[in-house]
């Protein structure tokens, strides 16, 4: 109770009354106090529902190890005795990925490379604004990247600075490129500098550079948003040089003897002017990352002999592609939301780059397409594969032996030129197209790469044989209509080497007997192939998994347009004109009641054989803890013993609340792990905290056809992930480069499937030797990002098994994969996650997987499709959701089905956990204890202060009423009268 003496605390010193606020202001400090309350409340919830994130934002842990023994238990350890010399062979990294990725496309006359003191003008608000990545997830913090005019200058080279300045500080820097954000906002352009812009001054400033010039043109792309494929403003599509480009590659070549063309982008793009005369030079460069610019110099003078070769086909008409007829947005008129109303059809079938361009080139030469107007001198600029070196280099002693279940194919590589250089040895098998094929629907390519192989570096007039091993597995093709399964079919298979798919495609031609005669565009060697004769079909060979002995069947038929419109039809090489891709028109289509009863979310699971145990030790084996079962194999019962430890909290904030991070597990001892982005590097773009290197992006590694580098780059996103404190890394990414204008192509590697396996799988194994559990995405068909949320994609299961899920395959089988991230699509009717035949049937049964499947961003309640119980029947585990009251079922709805799932989930996340990095500093003795991070108790002190300065605004703005009470009734009482508002 408060004691107020009203008569003494109303006078001041000098006799004189006190008055009492306003009541207004009283009324004021009421409603502070209430916002206060109220804001601390509100903060306090969200602070409670984003916890984890917010701990991975501030890079605080939310547990500790307290260790019982002295044992050592740094299973994972850096290859670095220091930061400094960790982060040296890093940057070193980027820059070796573009000294291999660099890609020579033309170089009349031995343009290049230039003398390393040379006078350059380097012409391109690209060249100040370069590409260093692509933007969203895959995103690198390009504040600490390395320009491009650096690395030249550090190269030797005189950079034209008034040139330079004209692009940073003059009238050129109000010109930059601009393309959407991470969320699909903002405009594409080019916005290259007008040649109206360029000053006298400066063209002027070229008399003095002028050894060579320079023109970077660049493109870049980004999470949620394709490339637009409509023209611009400038009257032409974001992947076509327009006029204000022409008109620089004019001044350049008017005031230059050399003309060197630098294509800093990741999506193909139409380069017929670069075909002129004036231009001597053109290099793909692909994305810089944060110390890839030293790459490209060091390519430029010489220090390097560019190696890469394409990993995509450069088409003259990019939108000649057959992807190029259903790509983009595309409506489900009757779809009942936003995530039921957009589709794809995926019409092309296997017919993906090289795939389209090299078959039907054959099929002309061969005379199988009748009357056709196909003219592959007019299709195709750069075939997929394509590069050129400074030297010369002669194959020969190709031999093929049967070896290993397969074959080993040699062929010694002898660098006749002047200077040394490695060179690419790419291998391409031809199957045979057979009457059977034909009449069940199943396509062929006239070549697909089966292996590559990359020389050491070879000094002029020095050789290296090479041998590569193709498992005979790669003769394989999936039959769905016939034998609903795997199958090897009778008839010639060519095993071919070339230079690129079109040159190895030649030699099999050549092989065949045909020459320029019969319509090739060059002769080929027929010595650099050889036949293997199958000579009767092959139905149960690969029926059954290699990998699991499983049986395989169908389970793609849901996601065949055909069993919801059988009038739809895929390209067939039978028939390229007849049965060339169509859409709906405008791209509507009206789905069938079939497939609309299909979308209905399926929250049935299955009852478990037996009731599920929690919250209880197995007497059996006593109490067990996760560092126990560190090398204890996926399918040992001691891993239900230990599962059964958890309490059905536990399981279910362990599975529910996986964005950025999971949870650690008490009565288990199974360690929180923070989790991040992006194929580029471990990033802080989307989630704060520490970021690592900045590499290059997936592309360009891509292009260096070397697998060895490859896994070095895994081991070097290892070492950035025990630095860090990361585990759990989103990437690798293996989707495929079905369109040139797909606006993630920088985060995936290639238009091939068995490239971007190959590398993927070697990124995987190699950020495993470090312990980082790498979760391979997008999976699957998650190959354009118009409506990649909800977003129904259909394809025929050969195409999906053969193109789009071998990536996945290969990093799962080749590469160890421990963990794969959910798409937001769908597949058909179903979301990626919720389907049973690829999560858990193909994934598990036929490639033996073991380990954890994420979700997508699932941190939304609008992504409600993303189902937690149908995704967890399906065989999905952990659901990328920061919100710590999103997904939470009912007690009715935790049935024993439900229960059991997490428990499978629970045993999926700590195997594939345990065996990463995140136990360093655990053993069977040490002990998990939850500490709370810095920033809670900086909740709490705000807490605190908030709490008391509400109360202390209360108490005075009620001390100061009753003041004003006590003063109105004095006044009443002395005069008789109420006391007069005095307008206090």
């Amino acid at each position: 109770m408060w004691d107020l003496n009203i008569k003494e605390s109303t006078m001041t010193r000098n006799g004189k009354a006190k008055r009492p606020l306003p009541l207004a202001a009283s009324v004021a400090m009421y409603a502070i106090a209430i916002i206060l309350a109220a804001a601390t409340a509100i903060g306090n919830v969200y602070a409670n529902k984003y916890s984890d994130l917010i701990s991975v934002y501030f890079n605080q842990p939310t547990s500790k190890v307290v260790s019982a023994s002295n044992e050592t238990t740094e299973h994972f350890t850096s290859d670095y005795a220091s930061d400094d010399e960790r982060e040296q062979a890093l940057a070193d990294m980027g820059t070796t990925i573009l000294r291999e990725g660099v890609t020579l496309l033309k170089n009349e006359n031995g343009t290049l490379p230039l003398e390393a003191t040379s006078k350059i003008s380097v012409f391109g608000q690209d060249s100040v604004d370069s590409v260093y990545g692509g933007g969203g997830a895959g995103s690198i913090d390009t504040s600490k990247a390395q320009s491009l005019m650096d690395a030249f200058e550090q190269a030797g080279f005189d950079v034209n600075p008034t040139l330079t300045e004209f692009y940073t500080t003059g009238a050129g820097k109000d010109y930059r490129k601009t393309s959407t954000d991470a969320y699909g906002k903002g405009t594409f352009a080019v916005n290259e500098v007008p040649a109206s812009a360029y000053t006298d001054d400066v063209e002027k400033s070229f008399a003095s550079y002028n050894d060579a010039a320079i023109v970077v043109i660049g493109r870049s792309g980004s999470e949620s948003q394709d490339l637009p494929t409509d023209k611009l403003a400038s009257g032409y599509t974001y992947l076509q040089l327009d006029d204000d480009e022409r008109a620089m590659l004019k001044m350049a070549s008017d005031n230059f003897d050399k003309v060197v063309v630098l294509l800093n982008t990741q999506n193909p793009m139409e380069l017929a002017d670069l075909e002129d005369d004036s231009i001597d030079a053109v290099m793909w460069i692909g994305s810089l990352g944060q110390t890839g610019a030293g790459g490209v110099a060091e390519a430029l003078n010489g220090t390097v002999n560019p190696s890469g070769h394409l990993p995509d086909t450069y088409a003259y008409d990019l939108k000649s592609a057959p992807s190029s007829a259903n790509f983009g947005s595309y409506a489900i008129v009757n779809g009942t939301d936003r995530f039921t109303s957009s589709y794809m059809a995926y019409a092309e079938g296997i017919y993906v780059g090289y795939r389209y361009y090299e078959t039907r080139y054959e099929d002309v030469v061969l005379g199988n397409e009748a009357r056709s107007n196909y003219d592959y001198t007019k299709q195709v600029a750069y075939p997929f594969g394509y590069g050129l070196s400074y030297t010369d280099f002669t194959w020969s002693d190709y031999s093929m032996k049967k070896a290993d279940g397969g074959f080993d194919i040699s062929v010694k590589v002898t660098n006749t030129g002047k200077t040394a250089g490695k060179d690419v040895v790419q291998l391409y098998m031809q199957s045979p197209y057979t009457d059977y094929d034909k009449a069940n629907g199943i396509e062929k390519a006239s070549v697909e790469l089966v292996g590559y192989a990359k020389t050491d570096t070879l000094k002029a007039g020095a050789s290296e044989t090479v041998t590569v091993h193709v498992d005979q597995e790669s003769m394989k093709t999936y039959d769905s209509a016939g034998e609903g399964t795997y199958i090897m079919d009778a008839g010639d298979y060519y095993l071919a080497a070339g230079t690129d798919a079109h040159n190895a495609l030649n030699n099999i031609l050549a092989a065949k007997g045909k020459t320029t005669a019969d319509g090739m565009t060059e002769n080929g060697n027929a010595a650099l192939a050889a036949k293997h004769t199958v000579h009767s079909q092959d139905n149960t060979t690969y029926a059954k998994s290699a990998a699991t002995d499983e049986k395989i069947s169908n389970q793609f038929d849901d996601v065949d347009l055909t069993t919801y419109d059988n009038s739809f039809t895929y390209l067939s090489r039978s028939d390229w004109t007849g049965s060339w891709p169509a859409t709906y028109a405008d791209g509507k289509w009206t789905a069938s009641q079939k497939f609309l009863d299909a979308l209905t979310i399926d929250t049935a699971q299955s009852e478990p054989e037996q009731k599920p145990t929690t919250d209880t030790d197995n007497p059996s084996y006593g109490k067990l803890n996760a560092s126990m079962l560190m090398d204890t194999d996926y399918a040992d019962e001691s891993w239900s013993a230990l599962i059964g430890q958890m309490s059905v909290k536990e399981l279910d904030q362990l599975v529910r609340i996986g964005g950025y991070a999971t949870k650690s597990v008490s009565s288990t001892q199974l360690p929180a792990t923070t989790d991040k982005d992006g194929p580029a590097g471990i990033s802080s773009t989307l989630v704060g905290g520490e970021s690592g290197m900045g590499y290059p992006s997936e592309i360009v590694i891509a292009a260096t056809w070397n697998s060895d580098l490859a896994e070095s780059f895994g081991k070097a996103i290892g070492e950035d992930s025990l630095a860090l404190k990361v585990a759990v890394w989103y990437g690798p990414a293996c989707n495929i480069h079905r369109n040139p204008y797909g606006g993630r192509a920088f985060e995936y590697f290639s238009e091939d499937s068995y490239l971007s396996g190959a590398m993927c799988a070697k990124v995987v194994a190699g950020a495993g030797s470090k312990g980082v559990v790498s979760t391979v995405k997008h999976f699957a068909l998650n190959d354009q990002e118009t409506n990649r949320m909800g977003g129904a994609i259909f394809a025929n299961e050969q195409t999906i098994r053969q193109l789009y899920l071998r990536p996945f395959e290969m990093s799962v089988r080749d590469g160890g994969a421990t963990a794969m991230m959910a798409s937001m699509n769908r597949i058909g009717s179903r979301w990626t996650g919720g389907h049973k035949g690829l999560m858990t049937n193909t994934l598990r049964g036929e490639w033996g997987f073991n380990g954890f499947v994420v979700t997508d961003q699932a941190s939304y309640s609008v992504f409600a499709y993303e189902d937690l119980r149908e995704g967890l029947e399906a065989g999905t585990d952990l659901w990328l959701n920061t919100d710590a009251g999103l997904w939470k079922l009912p007690d009715d709805d935790m049935t024993d089905g439900v229960i059991a799932n997490m428990q499978r989930a629970a045993h999926n996340i700590s195997y594939a956990i345990s065996r990463s990095n995140a136990m360093n500093g655990l053993s069977a003795n040490s002990k998990i204890v939850k500490v709370t991070p810095l920033w809670r108790w900086g909740v709490y002190a705000l807490d605190g202060v908030v709490t008391v300065g509400a109360v202390a605004l209360i108490a005075i703005a009620t001390l100061q009423i009753l003041r004003r009470r006590k003063r109105d009734a004095t006044v009443a009482a002395e005069t008789g009268e109420p006391a007069a508002d005095d307008g206090e």
